[in-house]
């Protein structure tokens, strides 16, 4: 494993693996994590499996605790300005990948950028220990010891494809713990936790020359938030239905989720397109359950 000094024997037992452990990290990914947060807000009580044990608020606080993972990776990286392993840019040799599929290989099993914090073992922390409180179903020990699983498979992923040294990933599940127990223990509503994210990413943008990772970035926490602040109560307040929610994730899946995608991945959009894009696709991602509690009531 490139980064970690390892002996050859072991680097050379683990490579076979490389391809599972590419795929495995994907579950730390900030497109994974976001699908994962929004369809458990928007779906509300209907999640699959646990929605019984939802609710609106404790899915709306984990979607903030979604946007404080943005908002930390944007800022934190440029603030440390580390680099990542040497190679880390470069796909571990994996010869059972067709050469059909070298192109996505590579975008599964590389990094870029700088490398501390671990934003792959921040986010896992932050959205999995999220979601382990939020989902009350009388067996917090087994929700947390799944959580740190998942994490700490994230963070092991990681080091065995090579983008990140072990320094990374320890200082990301430590920074995820502390911004986790400050929302949930300390601030402990979705309104507070919207609000912190906001003012992270605004204090990014007054510490670091502004660019199009943090100029979406910040769109996106403050969209979120101004939605949550304007319509929150009414968020609160929306009787549970079935329709109602598939609706809702129907929607978000043909409109919030491609522009949050074509916002988070062009790099050439212009600042200012940059942050509208943001801005409205948080506050869509907040304000959908609306639509879909609208759409529902019409057609029924």
């Amino acid at each position: 494993m490139r980064g970690l000094g390892l002996p050859g024997a072991l680097d050379g037992l683990l490579g076979p693996f490389v391809v599972v452990f590419a795929l495995v990290t994907q579950l730390g990914d900030l497109w994974f994590l976001t699908l994962l947060v929004t369809l458990s807000y928007w779906l509300d009580d209907a999640t699959p499996l646990v929605g019984r044990w939802l609710d609106r608020e404790r899915t709306a606080t984990v979607l903030a605790l979604l946007l404080g993972v943005v908002a930390l990776s944007v800022t934190l990286k440029p603030l440390f300005g580390l680099p990542r392993p040497p190679g880390a840019g470069v796909p571990p040799r994996a010869d059972l990948v067709p050469v059909a599929l070298d192109s996505l290989y590579a975008w599964l099993s590389t990094g870029d950028g700088y490398g501390f914090p671990s934003g792959h073992a921040l986010g896992s922390t932050i959205v999995f220990g999220g979601l382990a409180w939020a989902i009350r179903d009388g067996r917090p020990r087994r929700r947390i010891v799944a959580a740190a699983g998942l994490t700490a498979l994230v963070a092991v992923s990681r080091l065995a494809i090579g983008v990140h040294y072990l320094v990374d990933v320890l200082a990301g599940g430590a920074i995820g713990l502390v911004y986790l127990a400050l929302v949930v223990r300390v601030l402990g509503t979705p309104r507070h936790a919207f609000a912190l994210s906001a003012v992270l990413v605004l204090l990014g943008v007054l510490a670091f020359e502004p660019h199009g990772e943090l100029v979406a970035a910040t769109g996106l926490c403050v969209g979120g938030t101004l939605a949550w602040f304007a319509a929150g109560d009414r968020l609160r307040s929306l009787a549970h239905s079935p329709r109602a929610s598939a609706v809702t994730a129907l929607c978000g899946l043909v409109t919030a989720a491609p522009l949050l995608a074509v916002v988070g991945t062009a790099t050439d959009l212009t600042a200012s397109l940059a942050l509208l894009g943001g801005l409205l696709g948080g506050a869509l991602v907040v304000a959908l359950p609306l639509v879909g509690d609208a759409v529902a009531k019409k057609s029924a």
